[in-house]
């Protein structure tokens, strides 16, 4: 394990690595549809991580983005970063895969329905390497917006348990998309609860260095 690469850029490699498709001939890939809703749980991973350790920002930076810099400048890179967020993406009430259509399709330019963007990349090949890339990308994005609006972070965790309906979940899992059978629907601070619990256990065995900061 590379201890200085930080903990999404771990996570997402070994999150690409078990959702994967090896063809006997060719790179292993995963298909677009499928980095969409990992995307989705890497920018809620970050946002609810960056929420809880907002005030902590020069020990949270290096141990989950594996980021380095002058004490401020992660702050100041996630205010830039956040800015972003809400002018383009994120303009007013807007649930983590709101902000995952918007900031793909534009990526892609494509401008028209997102169903209809599904029906037309959905299915692309995107090799291993980018697609972990990609997800490292989404957790900085989402560790961004939840340091710097943390009330709104959680406002959109709970807006999309809210939005999905448990037919719809069936629905999106009968077209195809890789999610579990039945939705595992948690409180905000559950979920807080349980991403805080595995990033320290990382923190703790590769960046002890930054437990105090933390911690404290």
């Amino acid at each position: 394990m590379d201890k200085s690469a930080g903990y999404a850029r771990v996570m997402a490699r070994r999150r690409v690595a078990r959702a994967e498709h090896k063809p006997i001939l060719g790179k292993p890939y995963l298909r677009l549809g499928e980095c969409l809703f990992l995307g989705a749980y890497f920018f809620q991973m970050g946002g609810i991580l960056g929420a809880r350790y907002s005030a902590k920002l020069d020990a949270f930076g290096p141990a989950f983005l594996g980021v380095k810099g002058d004490p401020g400048a992660v702050k100041r890179f996630f205010l830039e970063v956040a800015a972003i967020i809400t002018e383009r993406y994120v303009t007013g009430p807007a649930t983590v895969m709101d902000y995952i259509t918007r900031e793909s399709m534009e990526r892609l330019g494509y401008s028209g329905h997102f169903v209809d963007f599904l029906q037309h990349f959905g299915f692309t090949k995107v090799t291993s390497p980018t697609a972990g890339e990609l997800l490292w990308q989404h957790a900085e994005s989402g560790a961004a917006f939840g340091a710097t609006h943390p009330d709104r972070m959680r406002r959109m965790y709970e807006r999309a348990n809210e939005a999905v309906s448990d037919e719809s979940w069936r629905r999106a899992r009968a077209a195809g998309l890789a999610i579990p059978a039945e939705r595992d629907v948690l409180t905000y601070q559950e979920a807080e609860a349980a991403e805080a619990e595995t990033f320290m256990l990382y923190c703790r065995e590769c960046r002890p260095d930054l437990l105090a900061g933390l911690l404290s």
